[in-house]
């Protein structure tokens, strides 16, 4: 049967379409429309591009900005129904470069994800996300039950239908990386175990000894939409980049290609997890 693009999904495009056309149309750069109502041209882009969500009232301060009224106005309000994240309720802790990375969650049909240091976010136990947040920042208990409940809530991309693909690869240093004590790392190998067993789920190992590889160092998730192009997700030291050029996506299919090389197979991956888990 043949995937389609989820109708979240082309809901945004269309409503950034429409807000782009607007924007040429009032001989505007992403800038100069983007200053007069406080945003970063890289938030207003996201928008055109389908990868941020906004609410109504920002709608209609690009709308008055852009000029239009009356019927064209309600036209483009219209396209914001069924736009809106499952996020929502944390709109206050989602920054930009989190929400691109939550909109093409919630839209591909498959994702290829290298994990470098830590457990993929969408795959970490309530515990170990805890103890990972308290201890990478300083933050009140309120806002760090939140942020655990967002990452948990990330669960959601895959319980769609139908069920996305993934493949995630992660580096054996991240699951001997000690984040809180044994039990918090026994449980969270044990989730792993459990979602490598999910019927779209590819879960891989690549072990220390298979020697360094070009992405040894860095984070970047591959995002493939039916009937639209793939973008990829790059997590930098300073910053994330969002990938849209063929020749540069190439190179990210490339280089997670020859790190599958060197990775164990998925039934060896649940084992050598399991074992890590025993040993808790």
């Amino acid at each position: 049967m043949a995937r389609h693009l989820p109708d979240v999904h082309l809901r945004r495009r269309r409503l950034g379409h429409a807000l782009r056309a607007l924007r040429r149309q009032a001989a505007l750069d992403l800038d100069e429309a983007a200053g007069c109502i406080g945003w970063t041209g890289r938030r207003l882009g996201s928008l055109e591009a389908g990868l941020a969500t906004v609410r109504r009232a920002d709608v209609k301060e690009l709308l008055a900005l852009y000029g239009v009224a009356g019927g064209d106005a309600g036209h483009v309000l219209a396209l914001l129904d069924g736009t809106a994240g499952w996020w929502a309720p944390y709109s206050d802790l989602v920054h930009d470069d989190f929400e691109t990375l939550l909109v093409l969650e919630e839209g591909a049909d498959r994702m290829s994800t290298h994990q470098a240091g830590l457990i993929p976010g969408m795959l970490q136990t309530r515990d170990y996300s805890w103890e990972l947040i308290t201890t990478m920042s300083d933050q009140p208990l309120d806002r760090i039950e939140r942020l655990v409940e967002l990452r948990q809530a990330r669960r959601r991309a895959l319980d769609r239908h139908p069920r996305p693909r993934m493949t995630v690869l992660i580096d054996e240093a991240a699951l001997r990386r000690p984040v809180g004590g044994p039990e918090v790392m026994r449980g969270q190998f044990e989730r792993l175990v459990a979602a490598a067993r999910e019927p779209e789920m590819t879960l891989l190992v690549r072990p220390l000894d298979a020697g360094p590889h070009r992405a040894a160092t860095f984070t970047f998730h591959l995002f493939e939409f039916a009937g639209d192009r793939p973008i990829v997700q790059s997590e930098l030291f300073d910053r994330v980049e969002v990938v849209h050029a063929d020749r540069q996506i190439a190179l990210y299919r490339e280089a997670f290609a020859k790190a599958l090389e060197g990775a164990l197979s998925p039934d060896e991956s649940v084992s050598f997890i399991a074992e890590l888990a025993d040993r808790c």
